[in-house]
């Protein structure tokens, strides 16, 4: 007897499709996820100047982008100065705020948010 027996479970044979679940992770309890009912924290993977638009769209929605610059840092840095150059523009337009989290990383955020900058 195994545990899920002891517990009362029905052991089955049913396997679960990994793919398929992934497909539906964005159901909850049975319902589609509305966009506009949450804030998300969003992960941008920065590739070009273009970012900035990516970041703007998101954070004007309220959610929080976490930027990956690790493959632009190593192939066009002035190309990523420009972009943070231009990020900082977004970050006092919008009230919002930014910061380094590594070497990579930059966390950006919406207005209604700060980044505490030094370590506890």
């Amino acid at each position: 007897m195994g545990v899920k027996n002891w517990l009362g479970f029905e052991e089955s044979d049913e396997t679960i499709d990994l793919e398929e679940y992934l497909e539906n992770i964005s159901l909850h309890d049975g319902e589609i996820l509305d966009e506009d009912k949450y804030n998300y924290v969003k992960s941008i993977r920065v590739t070009g100047p273009n970012a900035i638009e990516d970041v703007e769209r998101e954070v004007k929605k309220g959610n929080i982008a976490l930027l990956d610059t690790e493959s632009l840092a190593q192939s066009d840095r002035l190309t990523l100065k420009k972009l943070i150059g231009d990020m900082k523009k977004l970050e006092e337009e919008i009230d919002g705020d930014m910061g380094r989290i590594s070497e990579t990383k930059i966390l950006f955020v919406p207005s209604g948010f700060r980044i505490l900058k030094r370590q506890v």
